[in-house]
């Protein structure tokens, strides 16, 4: 009689599918059930076997770790600095000049240039060999031109020695023109200018400290403006004068824009030049000996 015998195996219930010994499968409940084992020896078709589902993965991806660095330096990113908004470049203030039909007094750096200035419409009054006085100044910023031109220009002090005594009188002069003056009328004076090159009667000074007390009283003064002929004066425009005070064509174009402007532009009508004759010489005066040198005529009166 064949053998029989009792096996119990797990009967997955609700998969549908017999299996021995598996694990770990989720999703189905299983319960012990008696059956009767085949007998021995029977050939029987052998049960499906499922494939078991791979193992779940974790999805969350882990960036790779930086490869070391060989250098050794620090492989972490520069610092990022804002750069700033490019900033504008200040505004350059306008150069002063003065206005037009300004009245013009001067000597013969003046003179010289007064068929330029009265073209563009400047009014000129000078004289040869005039230094910068007191009397000469309030003589003429008096008259009734002076009084109704908008502003004043003085081209004084080439022919002043420029010694001590010249740069005490800076104050007298200033306080002059500002007697003299309306409260709207602007002052401007030329700085003058001695080359090197000059040896003449006046060649043991130089007009350094009658510019610089110049520049220290017109700081104080907003009516007071220097036009500083003296910072841009070359040498070699007093070349071609025998007496090296009187600028050529080219210095005396560059006197005519520091005083009218780059851009001034020609007057309907020009303007009136006044040249002041030297007095008569006096008979009883010795006169001048001939070897006395020709820059005499441009020395201190």
């Amino acid at each position: 009689m064949p053998h029989h015998r009792t096996v119990r195996t797990p009967l997955i219930s609700g998969c549908g599918v017999l299996l021995v010994a598996v694990l770990g499968i989720s999703g189905c409940s299983s319960s012990m059930v008696s059956v009767d084992a085949v007998p021995m020896g029977t050939a029987t078709a052998a049960a499906p076997q499922e494939t078991p589902a791979p193992a779940p993965t974790d999805t969350t991806a882990s960036a790779p770790a930086p490869a070391p660095s060989t250098s050794g330096a620090s492989t972490s990113a520069p610092a990022v600095t804002a750069t700033p908004p490019p900033t504008a470049s200040p505004t350059a203030e306008p150069v002063p000049t003065a206005p037009v039909g300004s009245f013009v007094l001067g000597d013969s750096i003046g003179l010289s240039i007064a068929p330029a200035l009265s073209r563009l419409g400047y009014p000129v009054v000078g004289k040869v060999g005039q230094s910068a006085r007191t009397p000469y100044l309030a003589e003429h910023l008096s008259s009734a031109a002076a009084q109704a031109a908008p502003a004043w220009v003085i081209v004084l002090g080439t022919n002043n020695a420029g010694h001590e005594e010249d740069v005490a009188s800076v104050r007298e002069w200033v306080r002059t023109i500002r007697g003299l003056r309306s409260a709207d009328q602007q002052v401007f004076w030329v700085t003058p200018y001695r080359p090197s090159t000059y040896t003449g009667g006046m060649s043991a000074w130089t007009l350094d400290a009658l510019n610089a007390e110049l520049a220290t009283i017109a700081e104080r003064r907003d009516w007071l403006t220097l036009l500083d002929f003296a910072s841009i004066a070359e040498e070699e425009w007093y070349e071609q004068d025998g007496q090296h005070l009187h600028p050529d064509l080219t210095g005396q174009e560059a006197l005519v824009r520091l005083v009218a402007g780059a851009d001034a532009t020609p007057a309907e009508v020009p303007a009136p030049i006044t040249t002041i004759a030297p007095p008569e010489p006096d008979p009883t005066t010795p006169a001048v000996p001939e070897d006395a040198p020709e820059s005499m005529e441009f020395g201190p009166e």
